[in-house]
């Protein structure tokens, strides 16, 4: 009895050490961090500077739809200006899509997408996708920019927004159209090349979208889980992670978002969380508690601008709701309320993006951040290096 005691136990330990070897030996999860660069920041934040080690993909902001459906993008600062590290002559490649050649010699690990679109531009995605020839017009455009421009690694679509609409009313065949648009794309462009795209996070903006037909044709979703209150007659939470008694919807959220797409088709790791690396104000809040009426709404700016500015006023106290996580200040003397992403809600984003084995985080923008935000998201995601690759 006491020989196979033994043997039994001798077994146990093995298999036990075996199994603490198997999982010190496999590899961690390649999570992705990904930052959008916007173009129109180049003088302020060169392309440069941004902190390609503790990244893994850039999403450059914006390629545009011209009049003839065709990529197109702003030459000026994206071929034309000539920055330090270019070379003088007339001959040689310059400006931002040369920088990221440059930055891709020395950081042979970060990807570069062109996205497309954004709240600004995204009026020619109705027509364009509404039919078969613009469609492969526009797919074929892009397949010829990515063969032009090498460094770009693929393709992120930033339609705000169809069927629910932007700055444009959307239409219900937008749904359809989205799918036949990105098939388009993904036999354009080859499955070499990355194809993604930026998700509304709102109830009407996630519930009509076919998500299960898109699924198979995309790399990944990126959800902009941000600007869940950005304006209107209430002060709220930019991005809520949980839900707190949110009186207008109580989905807007980044776990309820994230959660309906995910049940819409997409799988857990394809789909991004994305973070703002921003605050939005408000006006005339006459308490500190949220979801108060507003008289307007205030300029915050970045985080770089609230961590130099109203994080050093005493005049504005920092408040933390512990079922949303996140913070907010308010200024009693001039009833001002201001929802922003600190280490801390940042740092708990990144552990539901682990916790809930999401593909990564993405966030808006690069130039926001004093390295503080993105520090504290990697923390979250238990990362303390680059993540190479796909």
């Amino acid at each position: 009895m006491r020989s196979r005691f033994s043997l039994a136990l001798t077994l146990a330990v093995l298999l036990a050490l075996g199994v603490a070897h198997a999982r010190q030996n496999t590899p961690a999860r390649a999570l992705k961090v990904i930052g959008y660069y916007a173009d129109w920041t180049a003088t302020k934040y060169p392309l440069a500077d941004i902190p390609a080690a503790r990244l893994t993909h850039v999403n450059y902001a914006f390629g545009r739809i011209g009049a003839d459906n065709r990529l197109t993008w702003n030459a000026s600062v994206a071929t034309e200006r000539v920055y330090p590290e270019d070379c003088a002559d007339p001959g040689c490649a310059h400006g931002l899509f040369n920088q990221i050649t440059l930055l891709k010699q020395k950081q042979p690990h970060l990807k570069f997408l062109m996205s497309v679109g954004g709240w600004t531009d995204s009026a020619p995605f109705y027509a364009m996708a509404a039919s078969e020839a613009t469609r492969e017009t526009f797919a074929q455009s892009c397949a010829g920019f990515l063969k032009t421009y090498p460094q770009f690694d693929g393709i992120d679509i930033d339609w705000e927004h169809p069927v629910s609409g932007g700055l444009q009313p959307g239409s219900p065949d937008d749904a359809r159209n989205y799918v036949l648009l990105l098939a388009a794309l993904r036999k354009a462009i080859g499955a070499g090349k990355f194809l993604t795209i930026a998700a509304s996070a709102s109830p009407r903006g996630i519930d009509p979208i076919l998500y299960g037909e898109m699924a198979p044709l995309l790399d990944w979703v990126s959800v902009m889980t941000y600007d869940f209150h950005s304006g209107g007659k209430r002060a709220g939470f930019n991005s809520a992670l949980y839900d707190h008694g949110d009186p207008s919807n109580s989905r807007l959220n980044l776990h309820d978002a994230i959660q309906a797409i995910a049940a819409k088709g997409i799988p857990k790791d394809k789909l991004v969380a994305g973070v703002p690396f921003y605050g939005r104000g408000w006006q005339g809040v006459e308490s500190a508690e949220p979801w108060n009426g507003v008289t307007g709404t205030l300029q915050i700016g970045g985080y770089r601008v609230i961590a130099e500015t109203f994080l050093k006023s005493p005049d504005y106290v920092r408040h933390w709701d512990d079922v949303a996580k996140v913070p907010w200040l308010y200024n009693a003397a001039k009833k001002e309320w201001i929802t922003y992403e600190d280490p801390q809600s940042m740092r708990l984003k990144g552990e539901y993006v682990v916790a809930q084995n999401l593909a990564g985080a993405m966030f808006w923008e690069l130039s926001n951040d004093d390295g503080t935000l993105l520090d504290a998201l990697r923390g979250g995601l238990g990362l303390a290096r680059a993540v190479p690759g796909r």
